[in-house]
């Protein structure tokens, strides 16, 4: 029978990320990586169809539906690609992980989003469907201003804690400092931007010339 992981994820990659990363990819690589993705998908999901403005054309129940439905292939694909994109780059730093660990180091670096969840549902309680609406946030006032005001804060303050969180994780199975993690993904994100620029580049190229 295999041994119990011995300690709590969900608490401990809030204020021991290196601890409990290493001891999660000694245990199990994989272990609740379709939870995280489930997680990381769902607000993601409502994150772009706020972008997509999806307010306008959707009620609140089929975009909170669409959300929960694509939530883990989307959390999946993502967590894959930024993982291949960081061990790939990390190489050139001297990075030691392999992709699985990696991967444990990028999704178990979303535990803070389950408190953006959280976020988004007293969003979606208190404005609905304008939520998702261009320009909704420039009507509010009282309850519903204070709301999304807190909301933002939050938001912000679990951003930064999430990026710390995972340069440390990420730093840990790389057998990098944080410092060298950030440079890792600074690297990643350079070689994404330059791909997705290319290809938009010649897309845009081709539709010309046809």
């Amino acid at each position: 029978m295999k041994e119990k992981l011995g300690i709590n994820p969900w608490l401990g990659m809030w204020v021991h990320p290196r601890k409990t990363i290493r001891a999660l990819v000694e245990y199990n690589p994989n272990f609740r990586l379709i939870i995280l993705c489930a997680i990381y998908g769902f607000q993601y999901m409502l994150q772009a169809s706020q972008f997509l403005a999806l307010g306008q054309t959707s009620s609140l129940l089929v975009i909170v539906l669409a959300a929960a439905i694509l939530s883990i292939p989307v959390g999946y694909v993502i967590f894959n690609v930024m993982s291949f994109f960081y061990l790939l780059l990390g190489r050139l730093i001297k990075g030691k992980g392999t992709f699985k660990q990696i991967r444990a180091a990028t999704y178990w670096s979303s535990v803070p989003l389950v408190v953006s969840v959280i976020v988004w549902i007293f969003l979606m309680v208190t404005h609905g469907n304008s939520l998702f609406v261009p320009g909704y946030e420039k009507h509010l006032a009282g309850v519903a201003l204070t709301v999304n005001v807190v909301a933002g804060i939050v938001q912000i303050v679990i951003g930064i804690w999430g990026l710390i969180i995972f340069l440390h994780a990420l730093g840990e199975v790389q057998g990098f400092s944080a410092w060298m993690a950030l440079l890792n993904v600074f690297l990643a994100g350079l070689a994404v931007f330059i791909l997705l620029f290319l290809a938009s580049w010649g897309f845009s190229a081709l539709t010309h010339v046809t």
